[in-house]
């Protein structure tokens, strides 16, 4: 039944939100009456977390609805098997119950249980041409009867084409009936023209200025999507090309009112947006992180894993506002937290977020140490690129920790975390490469560009493994001999003293090597250490969660942050 799969399916709280009665055509008032009354419990347990006060218990309010309209579904009502089925979708919930809600609803002649089943049909079977051809038919039934999601669908079947349903590859067709949708007020149909412009394609030629003109109209039209993206491009105005003039040029107070309109909207996007805006200070808004939190919290309450994994990083390390002793504390630190929020993160696609899952069971904090798990949370994050999981699956593959040891498996992810620049997979790939471990021979040039990658991001390990290999005469191979170049090594040596504070072993080898060379030997030394030395050099340590940084503003922007 759908309703017991709904009863444990708690992110269906927010499906209130996806079912707008005003699109409803006359429903009952039974049926607006239990969508009214969780709304109204949504909204006031929501206040009641935000004022530290008791609310609506939510999952008793949700259960409640769920259970008066699943009554009038099996009484008959369209309106009730629609909302019952638009519920299942955002849920996840058994497909066969979700079209069937839908087929009783749309052979009543709902048109949104039409549209959206024919979506279910094309995303669920898309290899099925019979289902294909019965969801054409129920989005062209839909447009006709003005429907602006199903006049959408068909402008993006016309775009692609689709002959063996009878829909013709038609690019005019298709910007006609985004051009309808944008005339009746359809903002995302307008969005359309604009990402239809901005794109280019054969028959409609890439337009910037009609791009933005549209961009803008969307925006006008209270578009969310739209308002967050010409928000970001006024936040920081467009780049200057040659001689031409920007299109959009910077301004950012513009950009902070379309921002808190879109987030108004319960755009979570521009919710997390906001947040970091107010986390750094950007844009001339002063850094205010209670405000950074709020707004945070509303993105993440809408999902987005990005804002979930930055409120994980909160817990986490705990946040004050404020640096001297009467700074104001806004989040306690709660490792349990922090791992529930990261979880969440990572359901909701948040790559970073499997990371910091699989360090939490890997080193055994807040849960019992679970190296399979740990191995299973590093390789998803591992597959979309986080070069500080990549490093850390590579020693599982080493080790043999949480899965099969694979001395292949761990060479072929320290090169990939070693290729995005990550320090310690850099250095632990030379290693691999100096001693041959896996790979068979030694090759010690490859070694030392590895750990010149390293040392040029300030790692004293890679300058004093660069100073051995000089020292060895591993750089420089001639005819099966080794040519040291002590100049070199001591130069090495040095910037490692420095990079690591004067380390004891640093400073030890540096010493012990002086020993053995001649005055000029010194002097030359010292000209590659002038030549190489950075201002401000900082040694670099292998972080327990990605580092933080600045957030950018720009649509779909990656953010991490740990401690």
């Amino acid at each position: 039944m759908l309703l017991t799969a709904l009863k444990v399916k708690l992110a269906a709280l927010v499906a209130v939100a996806g079912v707008d009665t005003a699109e409803l055509q006359n429903p009952s008032a039974d049926l607006v009456s239990a969508l009214q009354k969780l709304a109204d419990d949504q909204a006031a347990a929501q206040k009641a977390v935000q004022d530290k006060t008791t609310g609506p218990d939510v999952n008793k309010s949700f259960n409640d609805a769920l259970g008066k309209v699943n009554d009038l579904a099996a009484k008959g009502d369209k309106d009730a098997q629609y909302v019952l089925a638009h519920w299942g979708v955002l849920t996840n919930s058994n497909i066969n119950s979700i079209i069937d809600l839908y087929r009783k609803a749309a052979a009543q002649g709902h048109i949104l249980a039409k549209v959206e089943l024919a979506q279910v049909l094309l995303q669920a079977f898309p290899q099925d041409l019979d289902r294909a051809k019965e969801a054409v038919q129920l989005i062209k039934d839909g447009e006709a009867a003005d429907n602006k999601l199903a006049r959408r669908l068909l402008a993006n079947l016309h775009l692609s084409g689709a002959a063996n349903v009878g829909v013709e590859q038609s690019v005019d067709k298709a910007k006609a009936l985004l051009e309808k949708g944008s005339a009746a007020g359809d903002g995302e149909a307008t969005l359309g023209l604009s990402q239809l412009y901005a794109a280019g394609v054969p028959g409609v030629a890439q337009d910037n200025q009609k791009s933005l003109d549209y961009l803008i109209k969307a925006a006008e039209q209270k578009n969310a999507v739209a308002l967050s993206t010409y928000a970001a491009r006024l936040f920081d105005g467009d780049p200057t090309t040659g001689d031409a003039k920007p299109l959009v040029t910077k301004d950012p107070a513009k950009a902070m009112k379309l921002f808190e309109d879109a987030a108004n909207s319960g755009f979570a996007a521009a919710n997390r947006l906001l947040g970091a805006i107010y986390e750094n200070g950007l844009g001339g808004n002063t850094r205010d992180l209670k405000k950074a939190v709020e707004y945070y919290t509303k993105a993440g309450n809408g999902n987005d894993g990005q804002a979930l994994f930055r409120l994980g990083n909160y817990f986490e390390a705990g946040l004050k506002n404020g640096t001297d002793e009467k700074a104001e504390p806004l989040v306690q630190q709660n490792a349990k937290s922090a791992l529930d929020l990261y979880r969440l993160a990572a359901q909701n696609g948040s790559a970073e977020a499997f990371y910091n899952v699989g360090v939490y069971y890997e080193t055994g904090t807040v849960v019992d140490k679970d190296p399979t798990k740990a191995f299973a949370f590093l390789l998803k994050a591992s597959t979309s690129g986080v070069a500080q999981a990549q490093f850390r699956l590579a020693n599982l593959y080493q080790q043999g920790t949480g899965t099969t040891q694979d001395p292949i498996a761990a060479l072929a992810w320290f090169q990939r975390s070693a290729a995005a620049n990550f320090a310690p997979a850099q250095i632990a790939l030379g290693q691999l490469l100096e001693s041959g471990a896996g790979i068979g021979n030694p090759n010690f040039e490859a070694a030392a560009m590895q750990y010149e990658s390293a040392a040029e991001q300030g790692v004293p390990l890679a300058m004093l493994r660069l100073a051995s290999l000089n020292e060895r005469g591993l750089t420089n191979i001639k005819d099966n001999k080794a040519n040291p170049n002590l100049p070199r090594a001591l130069a090495y040596a040095d910037l490692a003293v420095e990079a690591s504070n004067n380390a004891e072993i640093a400073v030890q080898y540096r010493d012990e090597l002086k020993k053995k060379m001649k005055a000029d030997e010194i002097a030359e030394a010292k000209k590659i250490y002038d030549s190489k030395k950075k201002p401000a050099a900082g040694a670099a340590a292998t972080p327990a969660a990605p580092a933080p940084t600045a957030p950018s503003t720009k649509s779909g922007s990656k953010k991490s942050g740990s401690k």
